[in-house]
């Protein structure tokens, strides 16, 4: 049924989408860091180009429609952060020179990136690499839960099998216990 809110047409065009936020952000990239110079045009063209390579990879135009929606709520998430900090009496001085001088919030939004990006590669890739002819696929006895047909099975069932819990839940034991043991 037709709705005023249906938006399923324009998942047809989502590689302009990709093409615009690609050249975009390159053409960013080029003009904040000058590697190619002050001229604009340049910058511009060669932001062009790259971004004219994604047509060439639907893998990289899925990878990127992976990962918009995420760094967004991400995004969003952090402004909220931000927001409450600053209901609490945090002035922007202080917020940005807590990002630029406190290395662990800095890990920690680059490990929030690289999540997000191995996770789009997973999704977009990891059944590609379970092929008909796989040695985990073709070996699949009765009783194994964790080498099926189906990457995001196989993904899920590995990451909650009591064994990986365990050996996570000790990590994070030692990580506290060393943690607190140095201070």
């Amino acid at each position: 049924m037709a709705t005023i809110l249906d938006v399923n047409l324009l998942q047809s065009f989502d590689f302009v989408f990709v093409i615009l936020l690609v050249w975009t952000g390159a053409f960013a990239i080029l003009h904040k860091t000058e590697a190619l110079g002050k001229n604009t045009a340049i910058n511009a063209t060669v932001a062009a180009a790259v971004s004219l390579l994604f047509l060439l990879s639907r893998t990289a135009i899925d990878i990127v429609n992976f990962i918009i929606p995420w760094f967004a709520v991400a995004i969003v998430f952090l402004f909220l952060m931000i927001l409450i900090f600053m209901m609490f009496g945090a002035n922007s001085g202080d917020i940005l020179g807590a990002l630029k001088s406190k290395e662990s919030i800095q890990w920690v939004l680059i490990a929030i990136g690289l999540i997000i990006i191995v996770a789009a590669f997973g999704n977009v890739l990891g059944q590609k690499f379970l092929g008909e002819d796989s040695p985990a696929v073709s070996n699949v006895n009765a009783t194994s839960d964790v080498a099926g047909s189906d990457f995001e099975q196989n993904v899920q069932s590995t990451l909650f099998h009591p064994k990986i819990i365990g050996l996570l839940t000790l990590f994070g034991v030692l990580i506290f216990a060393v943690a607190l043991l140095t201070v």
